[in-house]
């Protein structure tokens, strides 16, 4: 049997198998399946009628859970899960058990020991150390494989794990130690340390060591956060030639503040030379806080700015202020610049270059009902982004309306002005969204998008896309989303973390379905 026989035939099997969970044990669940057992199974599926390229990926979950005792599996069918290598990780044609563990727990809430034995997810502080996470949208998956304790006695908390990330040819060969420990004795005030090493796969090579140290208290209406980090690794310090033992530093900081119907958050960071990476590359341990705003709307999302562990200074303000119930509005402000020469980052590769502006943004939000069927929202977002050398304008207007008790009409306009600050190139982008919805099952949305270039002074040149996307809830088990026509290229950016689609031409299925 052929590659491409045999994962059509996947493909289908596992929507037929899916679909028939979803209805028929779905209502039967509790009288035919073990108490405890959850089934999950995601989907996606995509045809692109111009590159005659199909793109089939699916995750099915078994998770089963019996007092302290719990264990789980996941398969997962991949043709390919993305072109791209450094997504796809050797998975191009794939189907096998990618995720397996067992946990047992004993214990109370106050004195309790567990154990995981398999691959495992984990998270120190805000991901300064550590964050090792699945996020499907941007294909991220460093899960490790190995083994980790939890100790809970008093108001302490370890944490203690050994483990190993794929790398992009879905080996596991760089192993990581860390451990986490945090004491909750003080109300109102936590108080953590953290450390983590990893030692590479190539002999000679010198191990890179994290540490951290965090406070986080609440003081009347506010809450504070704060921790501190430091790298070392004895190949690095020698190139620095200065005697230090200390190759690389961190810091995140935030702040939020409540009162009545204002908010007020704020948020710093510097992060020199932090980045903390298999010997290849390839598997990147940390996923400190971007301090980037994160945007719902298309055009917003056009033009990011990934998050450099290396090189990043900055902050970013919000205030929001509710007038009334009917009347909100949030404004917020951030900016990302990269690092002096006296930092560890460039001292480390040699260079000698001026600070630069990375990311300048703006984002201003207005929201007003005007009765109970209406509601409009106005949005504003600026920004100046260094990796494409652009400064963008977009003014947004969305409207609501609501009909009987289940039925919503929405539209939404986006307008993004682009200018390249090099050529001096005008872009323009219009979008305009309108959906359907009635709720609790069906969606409707048509999305058109235009496109327009001025490669040189009064010539335009001019493309659209467009296309229909269904969302059905079918029974209370599975959700169904179809997508049919053409989408621009763009970036899906979550938490500093970018991935690139390509434009698209083609039909799009996702299928989600859950029981437990």
């Amino acid at each position: 049997m052929n590659k491409k026989l045999f994962y059509t035939l996947a493909f289908s099997f596992v929507f037929i198998v899916s679909s028939v969970l979803a209805q028929g044990l779905g209502d039967m669940k509790r009288k035919y399946l073990p108490s405890g057992l959850g089934l999950s199974n995601q989907l996606e599926y995509s045809y692109d009628v111009n590159n005659k390229r199909e793109i089939f990926e699916n995750w099915f979950n078994a998770d089963y859970r019996s007092g302290g005792f719990s264990a789980g599996i996941r398969f997962d069918v991949f043709q390919p899960n993305d072109p791209n290598p450094a997504v796809s990780r050797g998975k191009e044609h794939y189907a096998g058990i990618s995720f397996k563990y067992l946990r047992y727990g004993l214990g109370n809430l106050r004195e309790r020991m567990d154990v995981t034995v398999g691959n495992y997810y984990e998270l120190f502080g805000r991901g300064l150390i550590l964050k090792s996470y699945e996020d499907r949208n941007v294909r991220i998956d460093n899960n490790l494989l190995g083994v980790r304790v939890i100790g809970k006695y008093a108001n302490f908390i370890l944490k203690a794990l050994t483990g190993s990330a794929e790398n992009a040819k879905a080996e596991r060969k760089d192993i990581l130690h860390a451990a986490d420990l945090e004491y909750r004795g003080i109300k109102k005030l936590k108080l953590g340390a953290s450390a983590a090493s990893n030692l590479p796969e190539v002999e000679g090579i010198a191990r890179t060591v994290l540490a951290s140290a965090r406070i986080q208290p609440s003081i009347w209406h506010f809450d504070f956060y704060g921790e501190y980090g430091i790298k070392q690794n004895e190949d690095v310090k020698n190139s620095l030639n200065d005697g230090s033992k200390i190759v690389g530093k961190a810091m995140y900081g935030s702040v939020n503040f409540y009162q009545g119907s204002f908010a007020l958050s704020g948020e710093y960071k510097y992060y020199d030379n932090y980045l903390f990476s298999s010997y290849d590359g390839t598997v990147i341990y940390n996923n400190p806080p971007s301090v980037r705003k994160e945007y719902s709307y298309v055009l917003l999302n056009r033009h990011p700015s990934p998050m450099d562990q290396n090189n990043e200074q900055g902050f970013l303000v919000e205030a929001a202020y509710n007038f009334d119930y009917n009347t909100f509005i949030s404004a917020a402000y951030g900016e990302t610049k990269t690092l002096n020469a006296d930092s560890y980052y460039q001292r480390v590769i040699g260079s000698n270059n001026p600070v630069r502006t990375q990311l300048k943004e703006l984002y201003i939000h207005a929201k007003h009902d005007w009765s109970e069927s209406f509601e409009t929202i106005l949005a504003f977002g600026y920004n100046e982004e260094l990796a494409t050398n652009t400064k963008n304008i977009s003014p947004i207007i969305e409207a609501h309306y609501y009909f009987g008790e289940v039925n919503t009409i929405k539209a939404t306009f986006e307008h993004l002005h682009s200018t390249n600050r090099t050529t001096e190139e005008q872009k323009y982008n219009d979008v305009l969204l309108v959906e359907y919805l009635r709720s609790p099952n069906l969606s409707v949305s048509w999305l058109i998008e235009m496109e327009t270039t001025e490669p040189e002074t009064a010539r335009l040149v001019r493309k659209l896309y467009s296309f229909v996307q269904f969302g059905y809830y079918l029974g209370e088990h599975t959700n169904l989303s179809l997508l049919i026509g053409t989408r621009q290229a763009g970036n899906i950016c979550i938490g500093g973390v970018c991935r690139y689609e390509p434009e698209f031409r083609g039909v799009e299925l996702k299928m989600t379905t859950r029981l437990y």
